[in-house]
């Protein structure tokens, strides 16, 4: 008798348990709808670019994500265009952007790119958001929404102060060879370069002789709301005989 009050018991507990479906868009297979409770996380994705994220405005909020945001325009042709949307609080006040691409809000200047992040979205995270994290949504975590980052207000990226100009290396200047190193950097807070790196190289020591010259560079540095930021940039050394 015990037993059976048991298995009674289990079963009833179990029937009780809410089942929740994947929503699909009604009378079509091409999209997938998302929806998330919660509105106080973040998210990130990004579409395998060898480049970091570029510098741009988020689209709107929305409850629901039928198309994730990109940075870059695709040729396709369809016969019903989804607006790209991030899942997150849909009266959230944005930074003023004026910019006409969607990209992150806290990327580089610089060619148009959705990162190296996967999943769709912008960033170097995943799952159709913008940022560095999983989700649909934009913020310092996972799952989707928004965490209050605190976007609201006024952006300005960071700009150069003082420059070096490079120096040829002695085999490049023997072999006449020239062109332009392309490198991905972040401007502190203190309006100095950190976390040099070479996106797009040259060899023959042209690429070090590149990092020498703008480790020694002076920014101002980003801003929001007023108050300096650290943020990316992509910086391109040329290098061209007299």
């Amino acid at each position: 008798m015990l037993i059976h009050a048991g298995v009674i018991a289990s079963l009833l507990s179990t029937s009780s348990l809410s089942i929740r479906k994947p929503v699909v868009a009604p009378g079509s297979s091409h999209f997938t709808r998302l929806a998330f409770p919660s509105m106080r996380h973040g998210g990130g994705g990004g579409e395998r670019s060898p480049l970091p994220a570029s510098l741009g405005r988020l689209p709107r909020f929305a409850r629901q994500q039928f198309t994730p945001p990109s940075a870059t325009r695709r040729a396709v042709h369809a016969v019903l265009l989804m607006e790209p949307t991030l899942i997150g609080p849909t009266n959230m006040q944005m930074a003023h952007i004026t910019l006409p691409q969607f990209g992150d809000p806290l990327g580089r200047e610089g060619p148009a790119s959705s990162g190296p992040g996967s999943g769709g979205g912008i960033g170097d995270g995943r799952d159709g958001g913008v940022g560095g994290r999983r989700g649909p949504g934009y913020g310092s975590r996972d799952g989707g929404g928004f965490d209050g980052m605190g976007l609201a207000g006024s952006l300005i990226a960071p700009s150069v102060l003082y420059k070096v100009e490079p120096e040829f290396s002695d085999e490049a200047r023997k072999a006449k060879y020239q062109g332009t190193v392309l490198l991905t950097i972040e401007v502190g807070e203190d309006g100095k370069p950190h976390k040099l790196r070479v996106l797009r190289g040259l060899g023959l020591g042209l690429d070090e002789k590149a990092i020498e010259a703008v480790s020694r560079w002076i920014f101002r540095p980003a801003l929001r709301n007023g108050h300096p930021i650290r943020a990316a940039a992509t910086i391109e050394v040329n290098f061209r005989l007299l």
